[in-house]
């Protein structure tokens, strides 16, 4: 698969974790999407599968927080909310890990799930990824190859 480009806010552009990059590129779209006045909730294990890791979050978004609020009210919840970011103000970075390029194109297919559905669940999507069964997260399910 070739490498793929993203975009993100001006401000992100220096990042060179691939999975923090695609964590803000999804923050940017829901907030595009939905609105800047709204907190998200992220499901913990969702974040550490976009991420690519159980790193601390709190901690990589440290240098971010002039852009980014994030709040944990619970132990296996993370709240993040964004400052507005304008179109304009979005740049281009290169995805080349292939584990991320997939990724980000399932996230793509799960934020355009509703294109064909008009009805009440269709309107707008959850605010939050617990809704979401573990087993439908076929994408980041590891396989024992030598079974």
């Amino acid at each position: 698969m070739e490498d793929i480009n993203i975009k993100v806010p001006f401000w992100a552009v220096d990042i060179k974790d691939e999975g923090l990059i695609i964590f803000i590129a999804l923050m940017v779209k829901i907030n595009h999407r939905y609105g800047w006045d709204e907190w998200y909730n992220f499901h913990l294990k969702d974040v550490n599968k976009v991420k690519g890791g159980l790193k601390n979050i709190r901690t990589l978004l440290k240098p971010y927080l002039e852009w980014i609020d994030i709040a944990q009210p619970y132990n296996e919840e993370y709240q993040f909310r964004m400052k507005r970011v304008m179109i304009h103000e979005l740049v281009s970075v290169p995805l080349t890990d292939q584990r991320h390029i997939r990724v980000w194109c399932y996230l793509l297919g799960c934020m355009n799930s509703n294109l064909l559905d008009k009805d009440y669940y269709g309107a707008r999507p959850p605010q939050s990824t617990a809704f979401t069964n573990e087993n439908e997260h076929q994408l980041f399910r590891s396989y024992d190859i030598k079974k």
